[in-house]
């Protein structure tokens, strides 16, 4: 163990998380929490790749021990708690950042995540990705090893319960040096300003992607999508520059995990939206308004000046808000209860601004109990879960459990081998597309064969669908907006 620690510190150091100089002082730190006498016994550090290398050794020595019970969570609980020595106080961390250039402070933030292994990159370079070409463009899809499934059951059940618990949501800036479980000890925020509110940056531990962010309003408050939304998304383009930035719907079944805290998610990676082509475009002043070829009803708005665009993503959202249409089966209420809503996605290309406007409609059917414009019944078997943000813009994240069931359906489809009693949620779709399986091409196929429920999914939530009549009626509610 005294081994693994040696590595550790001496990594931290490599990754300049930490200085030379600061080596005794960490080191008693380490030993007092894990429980090791202090000696003077001079070690040699061998190379790590990453913080995990060196805790995964000290860790199985203390579930040996019967010091951890030996769960994941125990495991997280006390790794975070031995990380955060190395942490710089909140303070410190903000001076560092704030005093380097623009160029330099998001991609030192985002080394100093990973280094402190609040971002657990050896478990998500587990996750497997590739790219699905549909008619739509490129999609990607990964396989993330990292976070849990949710239901979407679940996160609507969320928004009613009380929270007098401390923190009350996994995004409330008192999670910052959080001791508790889930354990946050090396969680760190930037504090900035934002339209004159106080509101925190940080990067997400289950990254989905490049630099993957979240900036969080100081105030725990449910998530909501007005005006302010749209000019938030653009002047965070101009505070991070370079990043994207989009907002969950703030309605259950559309929106995103957590509705509960009002929050925004961005970072620097390209989704398969930005490149989907234009199947109409109008002229609204300055402003250049876009039908996007895309599976979800997206409106794109373009202009030199953001708050011009503010005022007209405004008059879509309100007309959206009322909208119903029978024969598209488009309801904007039930009594009193909203239906409507959008995500929204900002970014900034050339001294261009770019909004899109992604028409999101919850109401349910007796066929359709989790959402008419959700991912249907016959695809929960692949993606049950909310499509949220990050789904909409193209990039699926479908659940850990997938990695084996998909090893087994292989087996089944090439050697016969039967399906276990997880895997055989399967069947139905593996008795359609088994005989289309090129077997020779196993892998490729099946990748294949999840990237088209993946865009189904996308279709699925799609409010004008692309055909002719969902087109012309897209069309005409567009236009009335302009009008």
């Amino acid at each position: 163990m005294k081994q693994a620690i040696e590595n550790l510190i001496y990594y931290e150091i490599e990754q300049q998380t930490i200085r030379q100089r600061d080596y005794m002082y960490v080191k008693n730190q380490l030993y007092y929490l894990i429980g090791l006498e202090p000696s003077y016994e001079i070690m040699t550090p061998q190379q790590i790749n990453h913080p995990s290398d060196a805790l995964n050794q000290i860790l199985d020595t203390l579930e040996k021990s019967g010091r951890l019970d030996g769960s994941v969570q125990a495991r997280d609980w006390f790794d975070a708690k031995l990380m955060n020595v190395f942490a710089l106080l909140p303070s410190m961390l903000e001076y560092q950042f704030n005093h380097l250039s623009s160029d330099h402070k998001m991609g030192w933030l985002y080394h100093y995540a990973q280094a402190l292994n609040y971002i657990r990159m050896d478990r998500i370079l587990k996750n497997q990705s590739y790219t699905y070409q549909s008619p739509f463009g490129h999609l990607e899809i990964t396989i993330n090893m990292s976070k849990p499934e949710k239901d979407p059951k679940s996160i609507a059940n969320a928004l009613t319960v009380k929270h007098n618990v401390y923190p009350k949501c996994l995004l409330c800036k008192e999670n910052e040096g959080f001791s508790g479980n889930p354990s946050r000890d090396q969680h760190r925020l930037i504090k900035f300003d934002l339209a004159g509110e106080s509101w925190y940056f940080q990067y997400s531990p289950y990254i989905y992607y490049n630099e993957h962010a979240i900036v969080l309003s100081d105030e725990h408050r449910l998530m909501h999508v007005d005006q302010t939304t749209f000019r938030n998304l653009l002047l965070l383009t101009d505070i991070f520059p370079g990043y994207f930035f989009g907002s969950n719907a703030d309605l259950p079944i559309v929106g995103g995990s957590i509705l509960t805290h009002d929050h925004y998610q961005g970072g620097k990676h390209h989704f398969p939206i930005e490149k989907a082509s234009v199947i109409k475009s109008y002229t609204y002043h300055d402003l250049t308004v876009e039908m996007i070829h895309w599976p979800l009803s997206t409106i794109r708005i373009r202009g030199h000046h953001p708050e011009k665009i503010v005022q007209l993503a405004d008059r879509f959202l309100k007309q959206w808000l009322t909208y119903n249409h029978d024969a598209l089966n488009i309801k904007a209420y039930t009594h009193d209860e909203r239906h409507h809503t959008m995500t929204s996605i900002a970014r900034k290309r050339d001294e261009i601004y770019e909004l899109d406007l992604v028409l999101r409609d919850n109401h349910t059917s007796k066929e359709h109990p989790l959402g008419i414009f959700h991912p249907h019944a016959d695809k929960w078997h692949i993606k049950k879960e909310n499509i949220g943000l990050i789904e909409a813009m193209g990039l699926a994240i479908l659940p850990k459990r997938l990695m084996s069931e998909l090893t087994e359906i292989k087996a089944y489809i090439t050697d016969h081998k039967p399906l276990n009693k997880a895997s055989m949620i399967h069947q139905n779709w593996i008795d359609e597309i088994k005989d289309t399986i090129d077997i020779n091409h196993i892998d490729q196929a099946i990748n294949e064969a999840v990237g088209q429920v993946f865009e189904q999914v996308l279709i699925d939530c799609g409010v004008f669908k692309l055909n002719n009549e969902g087109k012309d009626a897209f069309d005409t509610f567009i236009k009335a907006v302009l009008s």
